[in-house]
C-alpha cells in the first residue's frame, strides 16, 4: 500500500478514491490537502476518517457501507435462536474491532454470548477454526478485507461443522458459500461516491460535502448451503431475500 501511494506523489491527479477503512487511513495521513472520496468505510467516524458525517473536517468525503449491527443480528436470530455466537474478525483492523465491539454491546439485549475467534493472518486458520465445533450456535463475519480474501477457506470450515452464518459482505454467500448476507449495495454506493467526486471536480470542498450510506440493504441467501447444514430457511427471509443461490 505504500508502495503504491509513494507513485501518487509523482503523478498529476485531481482526486483519489479510496476503498476500504485500512486503506483511507493510510491516504488520508499521506495526503492532507489531495481531495479524497472513499468507499465502503462501515464506521468513518469512529475510526478516526471523519470528525462527523455532515462535516469531514479534513479533506474527504465518501459513502458508509453501514447496515445498523442490531439488523444484522435480528436477521440471523430469524434463523437460529442462537445462545452463543461467533464473530471472526481481525484484530489488526480497526473497523473490524468496531464492529466486534457494537456487536458485543448487544449481548443483553439480544440474549446471547459473544465468542471471539481472532485471525490477522492465513497461518492462523488452522488453529482458530476448529474451535467454532461445539462451541458456538451460529457465526458472524463482519466487513472485513481479511475475512474476505480467506472467504472460501472459512466457509469450508464453518459449513463442514453444519453452522449457520451471516456475512456483512455479499460475496462471501454468493462467491463462497455462507449462509446469509446483509449488505448495502456496492452498485448504489459506488454511484453515489461518484456524484460526490462530481461536485469536488466541478469546485466543491470535499470536507464540506456530507457522507453518506444508504438506508435500505439487500438480503442474500444461499439455499445450497442451506440444504448442506440442514437449516430449515423461514419464508420470511425468503420473500425478504433479494438475491437467492440456488
Amino acid at each position: 500500500l505504500e508502495r503504491i501511494l509513494s507513485t501518487i506523489d509523482h503523478q498529476r491527479v485531481d482526486l483519489i478514491y479510496v476503498f476500504g477503512t485500512t486503506a483511507t487511513q493510510a491516504v488520508l495521513k499521506k495526503f492532507t490537502t489531495m481531495p479524497v472520496v472513499f468507499n465502503i468505510v462501515s464506521h468513518p467516524v469512529a475510526s478516526g476518517i471523519i470528525k462527523e458525517w455532515e462535516r469531514s473536517g479534513n479533506n474527504a468525503t465518501g459513502c458508509s457501507n453501514l447496515v445498523p449491527m442490531e439488523n444484522q443480528l435480528k436477521t440471523l436470530k430469524k434463523v437460529v435462536k442462537y445462545r452463543r455466537l461467533g464473530i471472526i474478525y481481525n484484530p489488526r483492523e480497526p473497523n473490524s474491532v468496531i464492529q466486534r465491539n457494537l456487536a458485543a454491546e448487544l449481548q443483553e439485549q439480544l440474549d446471547f454470548q459473544l465468542i471471539d475467534f481472532k485471525i490477522s493472518n492465513p497461518g492462523q486458520l488452522a488453529k482458530v477454526m476448529p474451535r467454532l465445533q461445539k462451541t458456538v450456535d451460529a457465526v458472524y463475519l463482519p466487513a472485513d478485507s481479511l475475512m474476505i480474501s480467506l472467504g472460501e477457506k472459512l466457509a469450508e470450515w464453518i459449513n463442514r461443522f453444519k453452522i449457520p452464518s451471516l456475512a456483512a459482505t455479499e460475496s462471501m454467500v454468493t462467491e463462497h458459500g455462507l449462509l446469509l448476507g446483509l449488505q448495502p449495495s456496492y452498485h448504489q454506493l459506488g454511484l453515489l461516491a461518484a456524484e460526490k467526486a462530481l461536485r469536488i471536480l466541478k469546485g466543491e470542498a470535499p470536507g464540506r460535502i456530507p457522507t453518506s450510506h444508504l438506508n435500505f440493504f439487500n438480503m442474500t441467501v444461499n439455499l445450497s448451503t442451506a440444504r448442506w447444514i440442514d437449516v430449515q430457511l423461514p419464508t420470511s427471509i425468503l420473500m425478504m431475500a433479494d438475491k437467492i443461490v440456488r
